[in-house]
């Protein structure tokens, strides 16, 4: 009979979730309050809410424009990524556009 593997402590998700707030330096409660989330630059919310996930070096290979990246971030709340506020989404696209767009600097 098979015995049944179990994931080790430090992969579980709880263990992952904290240390991501760690990580990113998230408050606690909350996680990441309105107020919070304003004063953050793009590059913060983008590295906060896109690079949880995603690798830094996906946006630099896509070379996307705003209209693709607009198609990405409906593509994100289909899997779930519905807590971003319109601004917020605004500021991610503007910071995607401007620093891996297709006329950005390489």
């Amino acid at each position: 009979m098979f015995k049944r593997r179990h994931l080790p402590l430090w992969l579980t998700p709880p263990a992952l979730l904290a240390t991501w707030l760690v990580a990113f330096n998230v408050p606690a409660g909350n996680m990441i309050t309105p107020a919070h989330a304003d004063e953050m630059t793009p590059a913060q919310l983008f590295n906060i809410h896109c690079a949880a996930c995603h690798s830094i070096e996906l946006p630099q290979t896509q070379r996307l424009g705003r209209n693709d990246w607009n198609w990405v971030m409906d593509d994100m709340v289909k899997y779930g990524m519905t807590w971003l506020t319109p601004e917020q989404r605004e500021k991610i696209v503007d910071h995607l556009v401007e620093n891996y767009g297709p006329d950005a600097p390489r």
